[in-house]
């Protein structure tokens, strides 16, 4: 998991950073790393006419689907709408757009299984160490038990 994290943060720097170029603002209004990547992805290019009449006119259309409201609060959406009107950022090629949000879709994905990852090692630590789990939580304790060997040194 301590893997993990270090390979998620590294992907949203450069993510942050790439993105950085064409929408700035962004990156101060939406602070959770994989709420960031979902609303890359939802927004891709800010100019994109699709996201302009789903967020300023309010028409819905199958084919935007941007629909920021599924991750974000209605404050924090609308604080998106207005930074995207008045961005200082740069255009971004179809290219560039293309690989921001694979980039993004990997961070998605990394954060979906480093999820699935915690609730795994939740219910494995309280099946093997439940006293353990319920001292130091189950994240220290599988922590403990891995530098220590095994949970037979650790007892010992």
């Amino acid at each position: 998991m301590d893997d993990l994290d270090k390979e998620i943060n590294n992907y949203m720097m450069r993510l942050k950073e790439w993105y950085g170029w064409h929408f700035p603002e962004l990156a101060k209004i939406v602070t959770d790393n994989l709420q960031y990547a979902r609303t890359v992805k939802a927004i891709g290019n800010k100019k994109n006419p699709y996201f302009i009449l789903v967020f300023f006119l309010g028409i819905r259309f199958d084919v935007a689907e941007a629909n920021l409201s599924e991750f974000l609060t209605e404050e924090i959406e609308t604080e998106v709408r207005q930074a995207a009107e008045i961005s200082m950022g740069s255009e971004i090629t179809e290219t560039d757009k293309k690989f921001i949000i694979n980039l993004a879709d990997q961070v998605s994905e990394l954060a979906e299984y480093r999820e699935s990852l915690s609730e795994y090692l939740k219910t494995r630590m309280n099946a093997v160490a439940p006293n353990l789990t319920l001292m130091v939580g189950e994240l220290v304790g599988a922590k403990l038990i891995a530098h220590a060997g095994s949970l037979i040194n650790l007892a010992k």
